[in-house]
């Protein structure tokens, strides 16, 4: 199934992106929320083998895999904002680096090499 129709995150703005992605990544989220979503995921699975007529009378089958796609989806949602966030801010953070600061960061990252082995007279050096 196909998340991103019903967990579009283009049809957020900035502002509202920002904030989700704030309580995305803050202790709350990823040290009780998500799992009190696992948790509850896997309740809804066990309550889908039970083959009870009580069960499926109070809850029906469809309801139960209806909850568990919604928090699949919204685990998946979650997830792909923090990353395609991230993925975002890096270039567009990289952008705005004068050039100087940029060849520091690659030199860093092991992208930029100093050349070894031409002499250049220090009256000719730039």
């Amino acid at each position: 199934m196909d998340f991103q129709t019903i967990f579009d995150v283009k049809s957020l703005e900035d502002n509202e992106l920002g904030h989700l992605e704030y309580i995305i990544n803050s202790p709350s989220y990823s040290q009780v929320f998500e799992p009190y979503l696992q948790r509850m995921r896997n309740s809804l699975n066990l309550l889908l083998l039970s083959p009870s007529q009580e069960r499926k009378d109070q809850y029906p089958d469809d309801f139960i895999r209806g909850g568990i796609i919604i928090i699949d989806g919204l685990l998946k949602f979650c997830k792909q904002l923090v990353e395609e966030t991230e993925i975002e801010r890096i270039a567009r953070a990289q952008q705005a680096l004068p050039e100087e600061e940029m060849y520091q960061y690659l030199k860093q990252e092991g992208y930029m090499k100093p050349v070894i082995g031409i002499q250049i007279p220090p009256e000719e050096d730039f």
